[in-house]
């Protein structure tokens, strides 16, 4: 895949630092909050895993809790895709996911997980009526992580963990 064409001038490395992408801190938020709650499922499997999870990347970290039972391969999929979109996203200054990437991710992740306040099924609407990324809410971009967590945090509870507290 080609990168994305380098920024010409400082001026428009100014611009663009400031451009208004409101979804950019809630995808790399939500990404975050994913990490947090595949360390506690590793760790809640065997406390022993700790500090070996705590050294893994974020890819590693997702095939062994797919290992270890404790996600889906088509979980592992979704997480594998969002992960590669957080490394274009930390790696290439001027990626910019398309709307249909994200649209895209949606859907696989509507097929993974479970939508259970309908976040992932309302920002599918949301982007295919929209149709401009930077014009969409972070609403709808936080509301794909908090489906997924719920999800993980599901998976946490049914093995032991306690609802609130970690």
């Amino acid at each position: 895949m080609p990168k994305p064409p380098a920024i010409p001038t400082f001026s428009a490395l100014y611009e663009h630092t400031l451009g208004d992408r409101p979804w950019l801190g809630a995808f790399l938020s939500g990404h975050l909050a994913v990490e947090f709650m595949l360390r506690k499922l590793v760790s809640q499997y065997d406390v022993k895993l700790t500090g070996f999870a705590d050294d893994l990347r974020h890819k590693q970290l997702i095939d062994l809790n797919e290992q270890i039972g404790t996600i889906s391969p088509a979980q592992r999929n979704v997480l594998i895709a969002i992960n590669q979109m957080r490394n274009k996203l930390a790696h290439q200054i001027t990626y910019d996911p398309s709307i249909d990437e994200m649209i895209g991710l949606w859907t696989q992740a509507a097929g993974a997980f479970t939508d259970l306040t309908d976040g992932i099924s309302q920002g599918l609407a949301e982007m295919k009526v929209e149709g401009r990324l930077n014009s969409l809410d972070s609403w709808v971009f936080s509301e794909l992580f908090v489906q997924i967590c719920y999800d993980l945090h599901t998976e946490y509870t049914e093995r032991g963990g306690d609802e609130e507290a970690f």
